[in-house]
């Protein structure tokens, strides 16, 4: 899947017909000294990374780069978008949603599951195309994904979807929703602070609608009855608290190792900051976590979840709970994908007469449209090995 993947990226598939990124790859190829081939693969990363969330910032200092109004609004989006689909892939792939010792989503047959993939995967594919598009088919595309998504409502009768998988379709629905909105209300947010005068009144409103939804994640369990109350604190916690925790850890994450990544590569010392980063990461995964058990077991109130069935739940029946596992360890991702590539890195040296061959072949692509490619075919298959050798190691690790 990462080999196919990266086959996908143009800077890789066509590396000998783009001069710049011929010459990136062949010196990165030939290059002998790791700190480097570290420092020009995070430099490239960091520039393109900046250029997507802090293009108008560029001539304010690291931190303000780092931690900017952007990077805030990819986190919201992301917080709500990675546990609907953590759930909703679990659930396809046949395994049901537990929390809390009860069974909230149940295990359906293969009609519904492949019926709902279809029709769930096909709308999103629309969305995201009319997402990142701008021809004139962004909003043909837009129209078509909403009809999808509206259209399937009315066959999911038919394959028993609805009473099979009633909150991932729901959850579907409102991560379709909350995509479109995210993006009008971060448009609309921008233009306003721009045009605006006061662009402290507009973050000081966006952080009051932020604490409205966290009080309203945690006090709306109450209002349910006890025979919902499993369902509606799952609900909450899903939809609500655990974005909205996990928004504010996870910029504080991105943030912090773009700032110690930015900060090492302009004083040339590259060890330390990635030592700060890796301890830093572990402790805002900690403070996330004592953050959620503060909310969730209020020191004078009625817990919302009990935690100690939820831990035993954990390891008695850990693959139930793969979609909560992952929406927790999400903001570990970006230290995790640091020591991936300073792994990638150094590993793409070894062995030499393979990088030197490869770089031959990117030398000889500018005449020969088959080593051109072939040096990308090649590049990316080396990436994959290199990505596949440390998950192994990193799964084996965890597994003891």
């Amino acid at each position: 899947m990462c080999f196919i993947v990266l086959m996908r990226v143009p800077a890789l598939r066509n590396t000998a017909d783009n001069p710049s990124d011929r010459a990136y790859w062949r010196d990165l190829l030939r290059h002998d000294r790791p700190a480097e081939r570290y420092r020009s693969v995070m430099r490239r990363g960091l520039d393109w990374l900046d250029s997507r969330l802090s293009s108008h910032k560029a001539q304010q200092g690291p931190a303000q780069k780092a931690w900017n109004c952007g990077l805030l609004n990819a986190t919201m989006a992301l917080a709500l978008a990675y546990p609907i689909l953590a759930i909703t892939i679990q659930w396809l792939c046949g395994h049901a949603i537990d929390f809390g010792g009860q069974e909230v989503i149940a295990a359906s047959p293969p009609n519904a599951r492949i019926f709902t993939a279809v029709w769930l995967g096909s709308s999103l594919f629309f969305y995201l195309f009319a997402g990142v598009s701008k021809s004139r088919w962004r909003w043909p595309s837009f129209i078509l994904a909403t009809g999808i998504l509206l259209l399937g409502l009315s066959y999911a009768d038919r394959y028993a979807v609805p009473e099979n998988v009633a909150f991932p379709v729901a959850g579907a629905s409102a991560a379709a929703v909350a995509f479109v909105g995210a993006g009008v209300g971060a448009v609309a947010f921008a233009v306003a602070e721009v045009r605006s005068s006061r662009p402290m009144a507009w973050r000081l409103l966006y952080c009051g609608v932020l604490v409205t939804l966290l009080i309203v994640a945690i006090k709306g369990p109450d209002d349910f009855g006890a025979g919902q109350r499993t369902q509606a604190v799952f609900f909450m916690l899903t939809f609500c608290l655990l974005p909205l925790a996990n928004a504010v850890f996870d910029f504080a994450s991105v943030g912090l190792t773009r700032y110690l990544l930015r900060l090492g590569l302009e004083q040339k010392r590259a060890a330390w900051p990635a030592v700060l980063d890796g301890l830093g990461g572990i402790a805002i995964f900690f403070a996330l976590g004592c953050t959620l058990i503060a909310f969730v077991v209020p020191a004078h109130g009625v817990p919302l979840v009990d935690l100690a069935q939820l831990f035993t739940d954990l390891r008695r029946t850990p693959g139930d709970y793969v979609w909560l596992m992952i929406t927790l360890f999400f903001t570990l991702i970006p230290t995790l994908l640091h020591l991936s590539v300073a792994v990638l890195t150094m590993a793409l040296q070894y062995p030499a007469w393979w990088c030197n061959f490869v770089a031959g072949l990117l030398k000889r692509g500018e005449q020969s449209g088959q080593a051109a490619f072939f040096s990308g075919l090649f590049i990316c298959a080396m990436i994959t090995i290199v990505l596949w050798v440390f998950e192994t190691f990193a799964w084996a690790i965890g597994g003891i």
